[in-house]
């Protein structure tokens, strides 16, 4: 056993390490060399970088036990500045000089075990050296655990308290230890940062560690030796690295290194001798900032006597930025603003002193000072103010910046707090408002900061709240919640409870708009106290009794408090079960958007969102745009970490058909933070009443106490309250409330009187006019925005690392403007006289905008400033300088301007990036070495591959030219593409206006470092320039004005300098083709291509696409071009047709084209004749009138689309074509359906025989089998297709062919349905309904030769009743020039002249733009035309004569899948380069943003050179969508509208009376007429407003409340009964203005009386300036009473129908509803309460008549329950909470009803009854339902005439 235990204790012994704490001797002293240097810059190799090295001696000795003596000797500062690692350090004595002075005293430390303690130095001591030594001993901190080698702690350094892990091994033979010690600088307890600027930016609420933008690390290795003395530490190495990724780039970081070298030399026995001086705590380890921070990293100035060097800054200021800004005007700002932070008070008030006389100087001074930020500043201000310096500008301007600006803590708050309460302050509201809520914000930022926020920031605010709730005061009550919501304080938590009726029974008389600004304010209380707020809100929007808007605001504002799944799905219960359907809707849409979020901030939330959704009913999602929404628009770049989420919050109220409120706002995320960047929002009451107000004394009406007196008889009857006038909006910057604006009853009725009434008007207009006579003048130069953001971290070395951001936006305009009108206005000016008069305006206008914008990242202490620096400008200038001339009377418009005399630079951008170096020492001097050096691109992998000498330029001229337009493309992309994989890109893009003398130029250099690695920082790095210029171009004649000239009207036919020739346009043009053909027959070699047509069939060549060729100017798109089917007039060229394929029909069967395209490769790939033909489109010239082929044919030759334009040239190739197309067809839909080459082979065949080809079908069905079509179409559905979309063409081939469609669709299209699927929405073909009411004739092919000339004469007639060019018949309507002038002479330029035919049949537009100058031809020609009520079409073209490119579009109704639908087709035969480049890139987008919307996307070979957009609508709600483009279709189904869209019966075109544009123009009046509600009653069913149904039998005599004006104006009251004696017919009597009208039937029609009297069925009535009309309309009566807001009322006997107006709504209350759209809130009555049933609503609208007097002898009673009932275990008696219909005293009822009504019960011995008036039991709660029996009808022989 012995032996055991000692065994045991020689392993304990032997397992334990040896004591390694480290330390030093007291007795001894040591000396190391010490090396530490931070460089700055990227990561990669020979780029330039900034850093500063530091290398001295170091001696510690020691003094006493655990205290030490640090002497630093030596010390030397290096500066770097160069391309690394090329360049060496180089010596800086300057900065050596300053630091030293500091540095090389005597320092003390505490040292004990590897642990450092306090650090002692000489008083006053600069902070930036006392960190350097903390630097310094920071290397000898070491935490040793005697029994880990591996082990981790949070241990305290420089950077503060961080994750440490220490790796520790043993070398126990040489008695060495080595230490590795890693620190984690992005996870500490207690890190040491200052941030500036950045106290709206918060970090995301999921734990985003890894997402942060800057990073850090730090690894120590140490050295130690063991000896009998203790454990010594020999070296040291320390490595740091800080790495920023602006980004989020992996790759794309900026580093930067800091590395420490710490070497033991010798050891002497000697101790130390401690210093003769004084000397002070610096505390521990732990970095210290100083005090004022260092300034600006931008520049490095002296501070020191601010005062001269504030008055030499704003000198050199004012005086250098008078005419224009000078470059360096943001550097010299910035300096202003840096003196001015050093300044005092007392300096800055001497300043303003001297500057009192100098207003220029004033003014950039108090901007300085107010972007200062400092106590000083806020302390000057607040001096100026009281002493009433500043005019009310300068306060509005300076005050609430420089509180915004302003740094909060404990000596600023005060100060503001004295400054927002100044009596100067206080008499302005708009001061007063602006400066508290910028007092509000720095009471946030200084809270942010404290654990606890002192009440004495927050009294001054909670005061106001106090003052405004005892006095009443709406304005004071929404600044206090404005300001308690910009601090966001819990403890103002209670303040905000006043204001809200369900907490506080005082602020139940609150308006609405106060109590929405209090749940507001709860908004930014929430990041502190989220669950106290959650749940005050869930309170409140689970309240049916607050106002709907409130508990929408109160539920967003939940959501922004990110509440977890519980409470999502509590607010999800409440949705639920809601009756308001506003605010059901903005529940729904709200959790909806939510669901859809990909930010990482709502992941949380938005699975929540997902679940609970799942509870909630989807119909809630179809409601229209009436109800309340939530739009959420975001979007999340997972490889950068960056998103972005617009939300737009629209609540509407029951009282208007437009939003109430809306609130948008856009918040920002970026690795790991999150801000709200902007907000916005309006609120909006009563504005439908200021807008429709018009001076009607509807209260002074005989029918208003009428009214009113059949009001107080229907229990529980209340008049709507009045809304109060209001507009109120306010706007958020990050989070805070900069302003708002609140405007009242008074305000908006003056704004609208001054646009209604005349004499306001005119008044207007003559302070205007008298404002130009005098002229306007002024010059004004102001800073406009600073923004400074700083991050500081320390690094190892002691000194601090500076990420920093600054940009300065500085704004000037010089004015000068007069005019002179004549003749003269005269005193009783009216606006008519403008209209006879001439107006000279002389203008000169210079705006312009300077932009600078600095991010640096390096060290920056007060002595040296080493960092990488980039900087970007942008500075935009734009001269306005014109003479103007208008002439009403004349209707023209002269304007004059100066031409180029020098170069302007309208819009200058600049970046660079270097890296920079500065010192104290010598100040003015800094050194600069641009980031990427110039031989940079020395990389092989930039060096371009240079083609052989051998290669001829000529052999490449060549064989560009012949490359085809693909190619072209092609090759311009991959000459983009390596010019981008250059570094250095430029480009130069110039539009010259020669006879004006200019030419605008956009120029682009740059060279960056994305050779190097491609992201975005490296694109940065670099220089960068891009401008606009106007330059001046030389030329034969000088001009010297530029004249711009608008004449419209009559006078504009005599003012156009060039006519337009349209015959030698269409010369031109055919002799251009014939040329081109002729070329082409040169170079193809295809003479003799209709022989080789048929003989080869293998080898491949795809059709070349060329582009269609356009008709001369005017061209008819309604010619018809008919054809012979001979065999003759199919081998001759249809030149005509292929020369104009837009004169067919839009009708015309796009669709052909699509069939073309998704065969066209098939049919050239297996028959090469159709190949050639394709080629030899234009190969024949013959022009016999017979030579058209078939329209068909010509257009669908097999390998032929529009692109390609071919038309046969033989007989066999033509016949073979139309039968290879034919027969493609027939197999295309034959494979559709079938999917079978065999099936699509035969029916090729088939279809061959049937229209009588003349050419063997085997390579038309070899071409037609040879490709397998991919979409899904059932045979049927074809068939009908092929029948509907018939092509004009007229030939025997087509007749059989409609014939075998009809055929196809009578015989076999039910059985292939009922086999094949639904087709998909795609697949269908769009109707044209144009071409079934316009249908083309038809004739046998016997009658079809002698039809021809026919044919040529209608043709002739329709031209000449269609002119091709509209100055035939009109004279233009508008002329515009553009000239050059010299000696008043006018030197070319160009034309635009626009002719117009509105009021024709056929109305149409023709615009031409002309080229004046002689030597060119260019011209531009845009005609629009409506052919008829269901097409309209248009085109561009332009280029020589019109003829280089063309554009064309249009629009098509017609059927879709059965639906009605529009087509609306663009088509691009031909367009420049440039524009298919850009069409191309945005091309690339279309897939990925379809995808966003919701589109289903399918891969399809569409028509090239067209798209189409089909939009079928397949309700009112709800619409199909069809995108076809040349590749890809894309669709959707059911899309939702925001609206209800009408759908009527289609009026034929025929019927339409001219102008036919009219049915275009009347949608937006037909879908505003929809959008108006409409109630009625027809038999026993009533629609009611809200479109809610229900049957209701109206009890004998009693007259119903139908619909009535329930607004305090009581406008209209409309009641109705059952006719006496009569089944089924009704009487209606309606009371409005001072008269009552009552419709009732007699004798088989509709008998009018007015107040009493018959009268006769047309008549006009008026009271007091409000009129009505009623006439006669389809057997019955119609009403109009607009100004009463009855837009129609119908009434036959039976029927009955009315329209209010769109103001109405809301408004209204009776049987008809309240107008409101809450159709779950239908049955509402009198009193308020929701009925159960109908029955129970219509009894209630009843209107009682008193006893003996009138016929209806019913009342409404409370009854008592017949039985007893047992409520929890009492014995109860029970009375109805609702009133039931009864029999008046002495009438027994004839027919009853049941009926389900609440009761209120009480104890069966209490002592109430139902003749108790004290008991009101419409009030009392509902206990229990049970089923009574109402009375409908009564038999009265005793009736009681008292009661």
């Amino acid at each position: 056993m012995r032996g055991i235990i000692l065994a045991l204790v020689l392993t304990l012994v032997g397992s334990q390490k040896f004591d390694i704490d480290p330390g030093f001797s007291s007795r001894k002293s040591y000396l190391y060399s010490y090396e530490g240097w931070v460089l700055n810059g990227l990561q990669e190799k020979n780029l330039a970088k900034a850093g500063v090295r530091l290398s001295s001696k170091l001696e510690i000795s020691g003094l006493s036990e655990n205290i030490y003596l640090l002497k630093i000797r030596s010390p030397q500062l290096e500066e770097y500045n160069g391309i690394w690692p090329r360049d060496p350090f180089t010596r800086s004595s300057k900065i050596t000089q300053m630091v030293s002075s500091c540095l090389t005293r005597p320092f003390k430390f505490e040292y004990n075990s590897g642990r450092v303690g306090n650090i002692y130095g000489p008083e006053n001591c600069p902070d930036t050296c006392i960190n350097i030594v903390r630097g310094i001993l920071n290397m000898i901190q070491i935490t040793i655990k005697k029994s880990q080698n591996v082990y981790e702690l949070q241990e305290a350094g420089i950077g503060g308290v961080c994750h440490t892990r220490y790796v520790i091994q043993e070398d126990k033979k040489n008695s060495r230890v080595s230490v590795t010690k890693t620190v984690d600088q992005n996870n500490c307890q207690e890190k040491v940062v200052k941030s500036l600027g950045m106290a709206y930016i918060y970090p995301c609420p999921v734990d985003m560690k890894k997402e942060r933008i800057i990073k850090g690390t730090v690894a120590f290795s140490y050295k130690l030796k063991q000896s009998d003395s203790g454990t010594l530490i020999t070296e040291v190495v320390s490595q740091q690295v800080y790495q920023i990724s602006p980004f989020s780039e992996p790759t794309g970081v900026a580093v930067t290194e800091a590395k420490q070298q710490l070497t033991l030399l010798e050891v002497r026995s000697e101790r130390g001798s401690s210093p003769d001086i004084s000397v002070q705590s610096y505390g521990g380890l732990r970095y210290q900032f100083p005090a004022v921070l260092p300034q600006m990293s931008v520049q490095l100035i002296k501070t020191k006597n601010p005062e001269q060097r504030i008055i030499e800054t704003l000198q050199h200021i004012v005086l250098n930025n008078q005419q224009d800004f000078h470059d360096d005007l943001p550097y010299r700002f910035l300096e202003l603003v840096q003196l001015c932070r050093t300044a005092s008070s007392d300096t800055l008030e001497s300043i303003w002193r001297q500057c009192s006389d100098k207003p220029r100087y004033r003014r950039w001074l108090l901007s300085a000072v107010s972007a200062t930020g400092t106590t000083e500043a806020l302390k000057f201000l607040k001096s100026r103010i009281r002493s009433d310096d500043l005019s009310y500008l300068q306060t509005l301007l300076s005050v609430p910046f420089a509180l915004h600006l302003t740094k909060a803590d404990e000596h600023t708050v005060p100060i503001a707090a004295d400054l927002v309460t100044s009596s100067r302050i206080q008499k302005n509201p708009v001061l007063q408002q602006l400066a508290s809520l910028g007092y509000s914000s720095v009471v946030n930022r200084y809270c942010s900061q404290t654990s606890a926020c002192p009440k004495e920031a927050l009294q001054p605010i909670h005061d106001l709240a106090d003052e405004a709730i005892s006095r009443g005061r709406e304005d004071k009550m929404k600044l206090a919640l404005k300001c308690i919501g910009n601090v966001g304080e819990p403890a103002s938590i209670k303040r905000i409870l006043k204001f809200l009726p369900i907490f506080s029974s005082s602020a139940s008389d609150i308006p609405i708009h106060i109590q929405i600004d209090a749940i507001m304010a709860l908004r930014k209380i929430a990041w502190k106290d989220r669950k106290t707020v959650q749940g005050y809100l869930i309170q409140i929007l689970a309240d049916e009794s607050l106002s709907p808007e409130l508990r929408m605001i109160a539920c967003a504002v939940i959501f922004e408090t990110r509440p977890a799944l519980p409470l999502i799905t509590t607010i999800a219960n409440v949705a639920m079960k809601e009756s308001n359907l506003q605010v059901a809707s903005f529940v729904y849409s709200h959790m909806k958007a939510l669901s859809k979020s990909s930010l990482p901030y709502t992941y949380n939330i938005s699975s929540a969102c997902n679940i609970a959704l799942k509870l909630l009913a989807p119909k809630l999602d179809r409601l229209s745009y009436r109800y309340s929404k939530v739009i959420r628009v975001g979007g999340y770049f997972d490889n950068y970490k960056v998103g972005a989420a617009g939300d737009v919050f629209v609540m509407n109220s029951p009282g208007t058909m437009f939003p109430s409120a809306i609130i948008s706002k856009l918040m920002a995320y970026s690795a790991g933070s999150v801000a709200d960047l902007v907000e916005a929002g309006v609120h909006v009451e009563g504005l439908t009443d200021v807008i429709m107000k018009r001076n009607i004394p509807f209260a002074e009406y005989s029918t208003y106490k009428k009214i009113k007196e059949i009001g107080k008889a229907l229990l529980g009857w209340k008049e709507l309250p009045t809304e109060t006038p209001l507009i109120s909006a306010y706007f958020k910057l990050f989070g805070q409330e900069l302003a708002y604006v609140n405007i009242n009853k008074e305000v908006l009725q003056q704004a609208v009187k001054a646009v209604v009434e005349p004499a306001d008007r005119s008044s207007v207009l003559r302070r205007l006019a008298g404002q130009l006579r005098s002229g306007i003048a002024g010059q004004w130069t102001q800073p406009v925005w600073l923004g400074e953001l700083r991050y500081i971290v320390p690094t190892c070395t002691g000194l601090p690392l500076e990420y920093s951001s600054y940009s300065t936006a500085l704004a000037r305009a010089a004015l000068s403007v007069d005019g002179k009108i004549t003749p003269p206005l005269t005193g009783d000016f009216r606006p008519s006289q403008l209209l006879e008069s001439t107006v000279q305006i002389r203008s000169d206008i210079n705006p312009s905008l300077y932009i600078q914008k600095f991010a640096t990242m390096g060290v920056n202490t007060e002595y040296f400033q080493q960092a990488v620096e980039i900087q970007g400008k942008i500075l935009t200038r734009v001269p306005i300088k014109f003479d103007a001339k208008i002439d009403m009377k004349l209707k023209n418009i002269k304007i004059e301007t100066n031409p180029c005399h020098e170069e302007t630079e309208i819009v200058v951008g600049r970046h660079k990036a270097f890296a920079v170096s500065r010192n104290l020492g010598e100040l003015g001097v800094e050194k600069r070495t641009s980031i990427l050096p110039g031989d940079a691109s020395s990389n092989i992998v930039e060096e371009p591959f240079k083609p052989s000498d051998r290669a001829s330029s000529e052999d490449f001229t060549k064989r560009e030219a012949d490359s085809t337009s693909r190619k072209h493309a092609y090759s311009s992309q991959e000459d983009l593409r390596h010019v981008t994989g250059r570094k250095t890109h430029k480009r130069d893009i110039c539009v010259k206006l020669h006879h004006l003398r200019c030419q605008l130029c956009f120029s682009r250099r740059s060279r960056d470092a994305s050779f190097l690695k491609n992201t975005y920082l490296h694109r940065l790095i670099g220089e960068h320039e891009a401008k606009i210029v106007l330059i001046p171009v030389e030329t034969d004649a000088d001009i010297d004005k530029i004249q711009l000239e608008i004449q419209a009207g009559s006078r504009a036919a005599s003012k156009i300098i060039h006519e337009v020739n349209t015959e030698s346009e269409e010369e031109g043009e055919s002799s251009l083709y014939e040329d081109i053909q002729a070329k082409l027959k040169k170079i193809l070699g295809i003479e003799n291509v209709f022989k080789i047509a048929n003989k080869t069939h293998q080898k491949k060549r795809p059709a070349k696409k060329e582009n269609a060729v356009l008709t001369e100017l005017g061209a008819d798109p309604d010619v018809k071009h008919r054809s012979s089917s001979s065999a003759s007039s199919a081998v001759s060229s249809s030149s005509s047709s292929a020369v104009s394929p837009h004169r067919k029909e839009a009708g015309d069967d796009e669709n052909d084209q699509e069939e073309q395209a998704r065969n066209k490769d098939a049919s050239s790939k297996s028959s090469s004749s159709s190949g050639r033909s394709s080629k030899s489109s234009k190969s024949s010239t013959s022009k016999s009138s017979s030579s058209s082929s078939s329209g068909r044919s010509s257009k669908s030759s097999s390998s032929s689309d529009r692109g390609s334009k071919s038309s046969s040239s033989s007989s066999s190739s033509s016949s073979s074509g139309s039968s290879s197309d034919r027969s493609s067809k027939s197999s295309s839909s034959s494979d559709r359906s079938s999917k079978s080459s065999s099936s699509s082979s035969s029916s090729s065949s088939d279809r061959s025989s049937k229209s009588s080809s003349r050419s063997s079908s085997s390579s038309s069905s070899s071409s037609s089998s040879s490709r397998k079509s991919s979409s899904h179409h059932s045979h049927g559905h074809h068939s009908r297709y092929v029948n509907g979309s018939s092509s004009s063409s007229e030939s025997l081939s087509h007749h059989s062919h409609e014939h075998h469609s009809r055929h196809l669709e009578g015989g076999s299209s039910s059985a292939y349905s009922k086999i094949w699927e639904t087709p998909e929405i795609y697949q269908y073909r769009f109707k044209s309904a144009h071409r079934q009411e316009f249908p083309k004739r038809k004739l046998p092919d016997d009658q079809i030769r002698s039809s021809h000339s026919s044919a040529r004469s209608s043709r002739a007639s329709s031209r000449a009743s269609w002119p091709k060019f509209l100055g035939d018949i009109k004279t233009p309507v508008l002329a515009v020039f553009l000239h050059g002038i010299r000696d008043d002479k006018k030197i070319g330029g160009l034309q635009l002249v626009v002719y117009a035919d509105i009021d024709s049949i056929r109305p149409r537009m023709q615009v031409f733009v002309s080229n004046l100058t002689d030597s060119s031809k260019w011209k531009l020609c845009a005609d629009a035309s409506v052919l008829n009520a269901h097409k309209a079409a248009a085109y561009l073209k332009w280029g020589r004569n019109c003829q280089d490119y063309k554009v064309s579009s249009e629009l098509v109704t017609g059927r879709f899948a059965a639906h009605p639908a529009v087509q609306v087709k663009l088509e691009w035969p031909k367009v420049p380069s440039r524009v298919r480049s850009i069409a191309e890139w945005f091309y690339k987008f279309v897939p990925g943003a379809a995808f966003m919307l919701g589109f289903s996307e399918k891969m399809d070979k569409n028509p090239s050179r067209q798209a189409r957009v089909i939009v079928a609508l397949t309700s009112p709600r709800t619409c199909d969508v069809v995108i076809k483009l040349p590749d890809i279709t894309l669709y959707e189904k059911a899309m939702r509208l925001p609206l209800s869209l009408p759908v009527g019966p289609r009026i034929p075109a025929s019927e339409l009376q001219p102008p036919i544009w009219n049915v275009f123009a009347e949608a937006p009046a037909a879908v505003l007429k929809n959008l108006k509600a409409q109630c009625s009653v027809s038999y026993n069913k009533i629609t009611t407003f809200n479109e809610v149904q229900f049957n209701y039998t109206m009890p004998a005599n009693c007259y119903h409340i139908l619909a009535q004006d329930c607004s305090s104006d009581l406008k209209f009251l409309v009641m109705m009964k059952n006719a006496e004696g009569a089944v089924n017919l009704k009487a209606i009597n309606i009371k409005l203005g001072n008269h009552e009208v009552d419709m009732r039937p007699a004798n088989g029609r509709v008998k009018l009386l007015v107040d009493g009297a018959e009268s006769p069925t047309n008549v006009s009535l008026t009271s007091a300036g409000a009129s009505l009309w009623i006439h006669s309309e389809n057997q019955g009566l119609v009403l109009l009473a607009p100004v009463y807001g009855i837009d129609k009322l119908y009434f036959d006997g039976y029927t009955f129908r009315i329209q209010v107006a769109l103001w109405m709504a809301g408004k209204m209350c009776g049987l008809c509803g309240k107008y409101d759209a809450e159709s779950k809130q239908e049955y509402r009555m009198p009193n308020g309460y929701v009925a159960k049933d109908a029955v129970i609503f219509g009894h209630s609208w009843i209107l009682e008549e008193k006893p003996c007097r009138g016929a209806c002898k019913l009342r409404h009673s409370f009854v008592k329950l017949e039985k007893t009932v047992q409520l929890a275990g009492v014995e109860s008696k029970c009375y109805s909470t609702e009133p039931v219909l009864r029999c008046t005293k002495g009438c027994s009822p004839t027919r009853t009803t049941p009926v389900t009504v609440g009761f209120h019960c009480l104890p069966a011995d209490s002592a109430t009854s139902l003749t108790d008036k004290q008991m009101k039991f419409d009030q009392k709660s509902e206990d229990m339902q049970d089923t009574v029996e109402a009375h409908t009808a009564c038999s009265c022989e005793d009736e009681d005439c008292s009661a």
